[in-house]
């Protein structure tokens, strides 16, 4: 075969670390030979979609052959009336993160910089480092949040620092920034050159917020027309197969990051299936419930089994497997492999100490304690987990 070593690659390309998703169930089976596996990798909505927007595929098959519909009218319309906010304050994006690519791609280019925090979501980072743009990372807080007036010292010392990701909660830590925190925040980084950075915060796992203290994301972005909110329909709305994902801001950034869509970006079933979810807030709290409970679940187990974990705001746990079970995040994934669970190591995060636990329905969550209560060291008793470690990097 003629070898293309003529064609040149951008150093930023070379270099990119694609994303790993989650291990898929059935080649877990093939691999181990298993017939039971239960997948808790992927912050996937255990429930599956809501029964009305399965019913809502069923009527788009027979409109395959036409195109979608560019403007997502349906849908926009149907968020207008969930969230109150109108059709040119809205963007929607082939999830979430196609919109992350879009705001970087829209406002950054080669040489400038976003901010993020360390152990933020790493497609903040990727999708970034595809336009030939770097990141830069503040340190988080001893208890892995995100630092706030560290990342806006970040921001006032680089003039090329042109955009803020922020997750809140974030993934994979769980944990949040306060109202208090969060609008002091964005009242400096509004006053950072003319208010020209934009800051985008990522609220993938808002439905299953419990705390009182975490900030309602629709009062943010109207108070800070620099802010743009992300939300998405793979969380809660169990739609993570249809790439479902929207933005919320003023609509001159609407309006800037709607020249940069690409055209028929949205396909029909996913608008279906997304329209129709909203729908069915019945379905959403149910399965806020179950997963309530479920994280009630695995903070008793985890205690009980000693393993230190930082409580969280999402549909997931992060633990301390160090101290836990004196095993890196990775070594304790592969061997739980073998059991037939798969958990998510977080070494692409930095944290290789870590591990991560999707929240799944309680035969699942039973079945997964199980496994890794298995991963304990010999001889060891259930002791109360304490604080989770801080140093996760060694």
């Amino acid at each position: 075969m003629k070898s293309h070593a003529s064609i040149k690659t951008p150093e930023y390309i070379r270099t990119l670390a694609p994303y790993v998703p989650g291990k898929p169930i059935e080649e877990t089976q093939r691999e181990y030979k298993l017939k039971k596996v239960v997948k808790l990798a992927s912050n996937e909505n255990p429930l599956g979609p809501s029964p009305k927007a399965l019913a809502a595929l069923k009527t788009g098959i027979r409109e395959l052959h036409r195109y979608p519909d560019a403007s997502a009218f349906h849908l926009k319309h149907a968020l207008h009336k969930h969230l109150h906010v109108k059709s040119h304050e809205l963007i929607i994006g082939n999830g979430s993160n196609e919109i992350i690519d879009m705001l970087i791609r829209t406002y950054c280019v080669a040489g400038d910089s976003i901010v993020t925090s360390e152990a933020a979501f790493i497609a903040y980072r990727i999708c970034a480092q595809i336009h030939g743009v770097t990141t830069l990372e503040a340190p988080a807080t001893h208890d892995l949040r995100a630092d706030l007036p560290a990342l806006a010292q970040v921001v006032r010392k680089n003039a090329r620092a042109k955009m803020v990701f922020l997750a809140n909660p974030n993934n994979p830590t769980g944990t949040y920034n306060t109202t208090s925190e969060l609008r002091s925040f964005l009242k400096e980084i509004s006053t950072i050159r003319g208010g020209s950075v934009l800051v985008a915060l990522d609220y993938a796992y808002w439905e299953y917020v419990t705390a009182k203290d975490l900030p309602d994301p629709m009062a943010l972005w109207r108070e800070f027309p620099n802010t743009i909110v992300l939300r998405t329909f793979s969380k809660v709305y169990g739609l993570a197969g249809l790439r479902v994902g929207y933005g919320i801001a003023h609509s001159e950034i609407i309006s800037t990051l709607e020249k940069v869509r690409q055209p028929f970006n949205m396909n029909t079933m996913a608008l279906l299936a997304a329209t129709a979810a909203l729908t069915d807030q019945t379905f959403v709290k149910k399965a806020v419930q179950m997963n309530n409970e479920g994280r009630k679940f695995w903070e008793k187990a985890l205690t009980e089994m000693g393993i230190p974990f930082w409580k969280s705001q999402g549909n997931f746990i992060l633990i301390d497997s160090s101290r836990g079970l004196g095993k890196r995040g990775g070594d304790v994934y592969l061997s739980c492999l073998k059991r037939g669970v798969i958990f998510r190591p977080v070494s692409n995060y930095g944290l290789m100490n870590a591990l991560r636990i999707s929240i799944g329905t309680p035969a699942e969550n039973r079945f997964a304690a199980k496994a890794l209560a298995a991963e304990l060291p010999s001889g060891a008793e259930a002791s109360p987990s304490g604080a989770a470690s801080r140093k996760l990097k060694q």
